[in-house]
């Protein structure tokens, strides 16, 4: 289903408690190791907007099936039910994919992110499995979404046909660390390497209308380097970015969230261009002008825009606010049972 759906249903103030097929605005999306069941407990406590369950790189081969089992337990359990859930699936390529989704695919997930998309080809066999799934589970046609993640060469020159090669498709999400290792660039304090996919990626998610979700900044405990990063995101056109630590969600989501200077401008701008109208100025053009600036068509649409997604932000943090869904004796027995055999795993 379109974003913008979900945009014009904030605007007419839907309850929080809406359908979880419909796809959210994302100014933080929060990577959780799917295996390890104390980090996806505090990823649900988390303010991130969304969060990725995943079952690719940082789960390792041996704990796939675990990964599996934990996050779909996680899921009945509630404990994530107020929050929007993606799970990260491994690559066609490896041969589990398929089994990735039958495991954990229900009707209490959002969706799937998709890794290393090369191809619209790959997308369209992702897209046939989720319609195949939801038929079995008798879920609505479209219940799944997909984020696509682009992390090489190819993935970015395609960027654009992967955003359109399904309707599912509700964002693409930059993953620099393999893009720079296919690269073969060298690292720089700059970041050089990563302006133009940076750009490009965001160029083709507003094309298509989705989601721009930038790369994570992956020095944790580098608070001013993790603003510099999602700020020079945010000029690029990034809607928000993936983040590997609660830490580092403050920051990241006041980055992407319209300040309240810039929701009153817009307010402003509307009013402007509603007074051009009612006088018809100049020679019946939507003109106005403040502060000895012409404020154009263009101005207002901007400005209806930085409106609708304040108002998306809004009824997205009505919803993350709600606490967690009370767990049963045997989900928190199991939850227990899960932290003490992981109890020398820190974050």
């Amino acid at each position: 289903m379109a974003l913008q759906r979900h945009l014009r249903s904030t605007v007419e103030e839907t309850s929080i408690m809406q359908s979880r097929q419909e796809p959210w605005v994302i100014r933080t999306m929060l990577s959780v190791p799917g295996h390890i069941e104390r980090l996806i407990q505090k990823g649900a406590k988390s303010k991130a907007d969304c969060v990725m369950l995943d079952l690719q790189d940082a789960v390792p081969p041996e704990s796939k099936t675990e990964a599996r089992t934990t996050i779909r337990r996680a899921l009945d359990s509630g404990l994530l039910d107020h929050k929007i859930v993606m799970v990260r699936l491994n690559h066609l390529d490896t041969g589990r994919t398929q089994q990735d989704v039958d495991t954990v695919a229900c009707e209490q997930l959002n969706g799937f992110v998709y890794p290393m998309a090369n191809t619209a080809q790959e997308i369209e066999a992702v897209d046939a499995m989720l319609a195949r799934q939801e038929i079995a589970l008798g879920l609505a046609k479209g219940h799944f979404s997909i984020i696509v993640l682009v992390e090489t060469p190819l993935g970015v020159i395609n960027a654009y046909p992967l955003a359109k090669a399904s309707g599912r498709v509700v964002g693409l999400l930059f993953g620099a660390e393999d893009f720079v290792v296919e690269m073969e660039a060298r690292p720089d304090a700059e970041q050089l390497v990563l302006h133009t996919p940076r750009a490009l990626i965001a160029l083709a998610a507003k094309a298509a209308g989705v989601e721009a979700i930038d790369t994570p900044y992956v020095q944790v405990h580098d608070l001013d380097g993790l603003e510099a990063h999602a700020n020079r995101g945010r000029s690029l056109g990034m809607s928000g970015m993936l983040v590997i630590s609660p830490r580092q969600i403050p920051i990241a989501r006041a980055v992407y969230t319209p300040s309240q200077e810039e929701v009153q401008e817009a307010q402003q701008v509307l009013r402007l261009m509603d007074e051009a109208r009612r006088e018809g100025r100049p020679a019946g053009r939507p003109y106005a002008i403040r502060d000895g600036k012409l404020v154009a068509p263009s101005r207002e649409k901007q400005a209806r825009r930085v409106l609708l997604r304040a108002a998306a932000d809004r009824n997205l943090d009505l919803r993350s606010s709600q606490p967690p869904a009370p767990q049963s004796a045997d989900v928190a027995d199991g939850y227990r049972s899960a932290q003490s055999a992981d109890s020398g795993v820190q974050r």
